[in-house]
């Protein structure tokens, strides 16, 4: 596999990037960025309105990983004094297991300077962060639902949201986390096995 490049959109910037191939780097980081939050309302008119302005004011930044110049993974970042978070993170199934991941939080939290930013995981996604969260004790502090979307809960990790005053009063292991959010749905699965078996009788 060819070599796989890590850049800053901040530093590209400061480097002096054309507009145009500014553009073209964050168009692509949209695209791929659907693939991940297609069930997310409104995410293109965040990213649009808040992520892209955000990085030319200061307040926001993504750094991609990239292959032939193609974007291949990227994590979008917020960094203001109110707030130091993770928004949007994503590796190409194709890329991932080759520690591209790993390479992209520990650039974000060098950035961020904060090794436990704030970030929210959907949590049936939350096994993909339990060995980054276990390396920088990443821990747990609440569980909101329809807060993102009504389908999937969302795992607040290292803090609470800037509009949301609730919190775990014990934070908890991300692996703990996830465990207990299994065995419900081995639970739930049981459950509706039973039911159906139940009602064929």
């Amino acid at each position: 596999m060819n070599k796989v490049e890590i850049e800053d959109i901040n530093e590209l910037i400061k480097k002096g990037y054309s507009s145009k191939a500014i553009k073209k780097i964050l168009d692509d980081i949209l695209l791929l960025s659907l693939k991940v939050k297609e069930d997310y309302p409104d995410y293109k008119t965040w990213y649009q309105n808040k992520q892209i302005p955000g990085i030319f004011n200061n307040t926001r930044n993504i750094i991609i990983a990239h292959m032939n110049n193609k974007v291949v993974g990227f994590v979008s970042l917020k960094k203001t004094k109110e707030e130091k978070k993770i928004c949007t993170f994503y590796v190409e199934k194709n890329f991932q297991k080759n520690k591209i991941g790993t390479i992209l939080v520990e650039k974000a939290i060098n950035y961020l300077e904060e090794e436990k930013p704030l970030i929210t995981i959907p949590i049936d996604k939350l096994y993909e962060f339990v060995k980054i969260g276990n390396k920088y004790n990443w821990k747990v502090t609440d569980i909101q639902e329809n807060l993102y979307r009504t389908t999937t809960k969302e795992v607040i990790v290292n803090g609470t949201i800037l509009d949301l005053n609730t919190q775990y009063e014990q934070p908890k292991e991300l692996s703990k986390v996830y465990k207990i959010y299994k065995f419900s749905c081995l639970k739930h699965f049981f459950k509706s096995i039973i039911y159906k078996t139940d009602g064929n009788n």
